[in-house]
Order: C-alpha cells, then structure tokens, then sequence
C-alpha cells in the first residue's frame, strides 16, 4: 500500500496532547524536553496560552508528533513520501532519519529562540479564506504584511506585526472574506522578518547534512522532494523565512498516487485540507482516534 504522511505544523496543541506525551514518553524523551522546556515540563497543568508560546509550541509538538510516530513506524507501510507544514517539517525530516528524536527537540528549542529574537513586538499570524489572490496580495502590502502561506486557490496566511495584523483582520472582512482568523502563533513566519533565524538556524543544522534520506521530504516551499539530508536541511532553514505554498506541496504529494494520507499532530486542519481537494484519497488525522492501534487499523484497511 502506498501511505503518504502529513505532519502538522503549530496552532492545535491543547493540554490534552501535553498530557498524552507526559504520559507516555520514554525516559530519553522526557529528558530532552525536562531540558528544553523545563518550566512547562514540571508544571502540573500548563495553559492554553503557555503551550502556544513559541519557546514552549515548538520542541513539544514536535516531540507529541515523533512519540506517535515511533508508535506508529514499525507497524504502518513505509511512506511514499511525507511533508510537514511549517514546523511539522521538522518531524517530517527527522521521521526520515536526518536527526535522532532527542537532538530534534533541542533543535526546535533553538529553532524557537532564534525565530523570537528577531521580532521585537507583538507579532504573529492571519488565515484569510475567500479572497482572490490578487486581492490578498493587495491588503498585504496596504497593511505592511507578508503573503506567508498559500494553502489554496483562495485560503492565504498573512503575517507581520500585530499592528498590521489587525488592520488586516478588519479590511479583510470589509472586502468579503469569508472567515479571517488570527492563529495562535506569535511569530510571523515565513516572512522576510526572520530571515536572521534562518542564516542561524542554517548552521544549527550543518552537523546533519551527511547523508540520505529513508524517504522524500516534499517541501512546504514549493513541493520540491528532498531525498538527501543536505537537501533536507537547506529546506528547513529557509522555510523559516520563506513564502510557503502549500497547496503545491499537497499537488507533490497527490502526484505520488498515494492509497491514503494520515496526518499526525495536533488538530485535523491538513486533513481537512486534502479533503477539500477532492482527489478521493481518503485521508484522517490522528487526532480522530483514541489510540496508535485505531490508526494502524484504519490505516491497513486501505491496503
């Protein structure tokens, strides 16, 4: 069977998926995110607001998404390909052996520092669906904004400073859009804003360039595959700063004639997405079942 896997990026997480990782990590695991994340780790009942901030987002969804993906990986067909949305890119890279679990948490710890460096103000991100692009690409530069996403013909993310978020989120509305909605992430990612993150984050990853991938990593850039780590890891430190377009990575994806797609992490926002599509390949995200066996099953019974 041909499986194609999706690994979400920041917005979804909720107590809940603390909880199941606190529960279930091993004792290398805990250790690395005791180390990365040691307030929130030791607390008894982080919030909402705390598990979005991004010093705290990053190392621990990619942790929740690489628990269940060691739960999963011996058990599911090896994947036709696997792509990551923003930050799911990195679990995307590291479920396709580039780095090893534990160094993977450290490097989104880093990866979340280097980003919050380079923004000296509120910022972050604003999903606007049912404008044209043109329209879109219009309300950005009014707004002192960035097109930092395209998930589809008319569904974009803006991001920037809060100021011009706002503005954005009434002239949005004004102009027809049929839902504008602020995201909980505080950074403006994949716009120029982050281009140092980027340059840093480039040479966090040079210890990983050697060899090859056990899979192809579609880019959330563009859809281009990666099937070495050097490739990988160029990827990863741009994306950081770079436009995605998601909508062609999903195109990539579809174009490996996938049997079904599985998304893991927190939420079902990219299955939903491959649904809206309309390509037939069935897909669910991990979230819409109560264990890894559930998933397992679902997943054989496309075979």
């Amino acid at each position: 069977m041909r499986l194609a896997i999706l690994f979400s990026g920041q917005g979804n997480q909720q107590p809940a998926h603390f909880d199941a990782l606190r529960q279930g990590a091993s004792p290398e695991l805990e250790a690395a995110l005791a180390e990365a994340i040691p307030a929130t780790w030791s607390a008894a009942a982080p919030s909402v607001v705390e598990l979005q901030a991004n010093r705290v987002a990053q190392p621990l969804i990619f942790a929740y998404q690489m628990h269940l993906w060691r739960q999963l990986q011996l058990a599911l067909p090896r994947p036709v390909c696997v792509a990551g949305y923003s930050l799911g890119e990195m679990a995307a890279c590291c479920a396709a052996g580039a780095f090893p679990l534990e160094a993977g948490v450290e490097l989104c710890a880093r990866r979340a520092e280097l980003m919050d460096a380079c923004v000296d103000g509120p910022a972050g991100l604003l999903a606007v669906l049912g404008l044209r692009a043109d329209v879109v690409a219009e309300l950005a530069v009014r707004c002192d904004l960035q097109v930092a996403i395209r998930n589809g013909p008319d569904h974009f993310v803006l991001g920037g400073r809060a100021a011009g978020l706002n503005e954005a989120e009434g002239l949005a509305q004004v102009a027809g859009a049929s839902r504008v909605v602020r995201l909980g992430v505080g950074t403006p990612s994949h716009t120029p804003l982050l281009a140092a993150a980027s340059a840093g984050f480039a040479t966090l990853l040079e210890p990983y360039r050697d060899g090859r991938l056990a899979f192809p990593v579609f880019s959330a850039i563009d859809g281009r595959a990666a099937r070495t780590t050097a490739d990988g890891m160029d990827a990863l430190a741009r994306q950081i700063s770079t436009p995605l377009d998601w909508d062609a990575c999903l195109g990539a994806v579809l174009e490996m004639q996938p049997d079904a797609v599985l998304e893991i992490g927190p939420g079902n926002a990219l299955a939903r997405m491959w649904g809206e599509r309309g390509s037939g390949v069935p897909v669910r995200a991990s979230d819409d079942f109560r264990s890894a066996a559930g998933i397992v099953d679902w997943v054989t019974a496309r075979g």
